[in-house]
């Protein structure tokens, strides 16, 4: 089990920190019509890509894969794909399945986080929210949208999708080129979320580390305002000491161990003591 620390835990019952999801969330969720088919991870999802997009390189991007290059995997096999066959590509990924929200987005809900900002292009989480439906007390806003910080400000939980999302699948963040596109057009999302990271705490959960988005704002914020206050970032036993060290003096993150042997139920379990840590200050806070 994780020992949550007791800053993060009064953080999240004032509603002051953010969580932040990424793939190894989805991974949880199965397909409603299908209970073998799951989210793909992005290694998955590329292979795959490769394969039906019959890319003359495939060895070639097989070798950057397992190399963990993705961005550069991704630009090789997106290049030039014609725009219909890719939007078919990821709906057939994401949204035909039609992934039932698991246990972990449970949780995650009923910690009641202000804000929870997910890398996932999938809507699994707005399914559990009930916020693909107006009114519900939640908004979702992609990072094209013009009106987050508005949303910031309102009585609504928010959902920000920091990669895109499966309902607009030609807006979807994939590689290197979109990455430049985004910090160029849509330069007053990273202002927000610079300024999210800034003055809030967040925890990471099912997050590669990796992201290069993740790691440009973190270091960004960590230089222009450090902190004493550390973000936090769940992931499975055995990270190197030195990379948990390099984490904490680049990007102000902690890392939480548990234990994945056990099919992650370490996690869920952690998870929902977290929940009920989480509503016991709740109700000390308003006694």
């Amino acid at each position: 089990m994780i020992d949550w620390p007791d800053s993060l835990v009064q953080e999240l019952a004032s509603k002051r920190a953010i969580i932040f999801i990424g793939a190894g969330i989805s991974s949880g969720s199965v397909s409603k019509n299908n209970p073998d088919v799951r989210p793909p991870g992005w290694k998955k999802l590329l292979t795959d890509a490769g394969e039906k997009f019959k890319r003359a390189d495939v060895p070639f991007i097989n070798q950057l894969i397992q190399n963990d290059k993705l961005l550069d995997a991704a630009e090789i096999i997106f290049h030039g794909t014609n725009p219909a066959d890719k939007k078919a590509f990821f709906v057939a990924q994401f949204a035909t399945p039609d992934f039932i929200p698991s246990d972990y987005h449970s949780a995650i809900q009923g910690i009641n986080p202000k804000i929870v900002i997910t890398t996932n292009y999938d809507q699994i989480y707005e399914k559990q929210c009930d916020a693909l439906i107006a009114g519900h007390g939640y908004s979702v806003k992609k990072f094209s949208d013009t009106d987050i910080l508005d949303c910031v400000r309102s009585n609504d939980n928010l959902i920000i999708k920091a990669h895109g999302c499966i309902s607009s699948p030609g807006n979807l963040i994939l590689n290197r080129s979109d990455y430049y596109a985004i910090k160029k057009d849509h330069a007053g999302f990273y202002t927000v979320l610079d300024s999210l990271l800034t003055v809030s705490t967040v925890l990471f959960l099912g997050c590669s580390m990796s992201d290069p988005d993740i790691q440009l704002v973190l270091e960004n914020t960590n230089i222009s305002a450090p902190s004493t206050h550390s973000h936090y970032a769940v992931m499975p036993h055995g990270t190197h000491t030195a990379l948990m060290s390099a984490m904490e003096n680049a990007y102000n993150i902690k890392i939480l161990e548990y234990n994945p042997q056990n099919h992650h139920e370490d996690l869920l379990e952690s998870l929902n003591e977290l929940r009920l840590l989480v509503d016991s200050q709740r109700e000390v806070t308003l006694s």
